[in-house]
């Protein structure tokens, strides 16, 4: 037998129609438009932060590079200022230390502090049972948090607080 060229058509084109055609049993199809025609899912609104009062806003110029600022010891209770934009890092356990000013970064490496602080752009808490407290916003910004632990706390206070802390502080002395 012969294949002429009429027919080497019509033999592709009846591959084609095959190889076209759905062989899959009606439960393989129901099976698989389970997964294909699943709706893209929707993405939930991110919860809304603290309300920031402009009265909770200090504005910080953000270029500016004060040198660091470390607390080393345990139990101190100290009051310290960041002026320049500092980074500050408290080294020691059963700390309580009051921090003046908007600060760059408060890295907290230990356990069981008590931090107040007037603003911060970013707590960095390496220990745990930390209590942070923080009384305004740098440039209208919540602060970031870095807590691997997950086992301290951070909060917003008033201002008020802040000068609570103080005499509290003084009345330890």
């Amino acid at each position: 037998m012969i294949i002429t060229p009429p027919q080497t058509c019509v033999f592709v084109l009846w591959i084609a129609i095959l190889a076209s055609c759905d062989l899959r049993s009606g439960i393989a199809r129901q099976e698989m438009e389970k997964y294909e025609s699943a709706p893209t899912p929707m993405i939930a609104p991110q919860p809304a932060g603290t309300p920031v009062e402009p009265m909770d806003i200090v504005q910080v110029d953000v270029t500016q590079d004060g040198g660091p600022i470390s607390i080393d010891g345990h139990k101190q209770n100290k009051t310290t200022a960041c002026t320049k934009f500092n980074r500050l890092k408290i080294n020691g356990d059963d700390s309580v230390i009051t921090v003046k000013g908007a600060c760059r970064q408060i890295m907290i490496n230990g356990d069981r502090n008590n931090i107040t602080a007037d603003a911060a752009m970013e707590f960095v808490l390496n220990g745990s049972e930390n209590i942070v407290k923080y009384s305004r916003f740098t440039n209208g910004k919540q602060p970031s948090v870095i807590d691997p632990r997950g086992n301290n706390v951070i909060e917003k206070i008033t201002a008020q607080a802040i000068t609570n802390n103080k005499q509290r502080q003084s009345s330890i002395k």
